[in-house]
């Protein structure tokens, strides 16, 4: 069996995202939980996203081996990029990385200063205008929603610490 060109790239990718996923398994299994802990345990998610990678790892390979044709290879599906005129190229969106990027940056230079609500709306915010969108006020109140039931959720239903930041009084 010939392998097309670029399936050794594609093979190796795939075990790496495999391998990945073994790694995580494996440290996930190191977390020490106390034997009187009843609640949903810190390894349950790792622990999901372990699996997650290893069966898309290994789902990656076999495809790229049996040499599955994709989308670069001519096919179409509905709704893909080689619908919508002007975007069949292959060159990088630069602002939208810069966008995700100032994003990202911001996230991690305000996170304890300003708190994680006002830092991962901004980030939301940022991917969602990265993404094409320029509907900033209807992104902006999804952004902060969002923020808001992820640090709820992470805070009050795992009690995980999360720095309230200036909400300090509000949360």
């Amino acid at each position: 069996m010939s392998m097309k060109r670029g399936a050794a790239a594609e093979i190796a990718l795939g075990i790496g995202v495999a391998a990945l996923g073994v790694f995580i398994l494996f440290e996930t299994r190191m977390i020490r939980v106390a034997p009187i802990y009843s609640k949903v345990g810190p390894g349950v998610i790792p622990t999901l996203v372990g699996i997650i990678l290893l069966a898309l790892g290994i789902l990656f390979v076999w495809q790229s081996w049996r040499g599955k044709r994709t989308v670069a290879d001519g096919i179409d599906a509905p709704g893909s990029l080689l619908d919508t005129p002007g975007t069949g190229d292959q060159t990088a969106d630069w602002k939208a990385l810069g966008a995700i990027g100032v994003g990202l940056l911001l996230q991690i230079v305000l996170f304890e200063s300003a708190g994680f609500i006002p830092t991962a709306a901004i980030l939301f915010f940022c991917v969602a205008f990265g993404f094409g969108s320029r509907r900033y006020l209807r992104d902006a109140i999804i952004a902060i929603l969002l923020a808001t039931v992820a640090y709820v959720g992470f805070v009050h239903g795992l009690g995980l610490p999360l720095p309230a930041g200036i909400l300090e009084g509000v949360l």
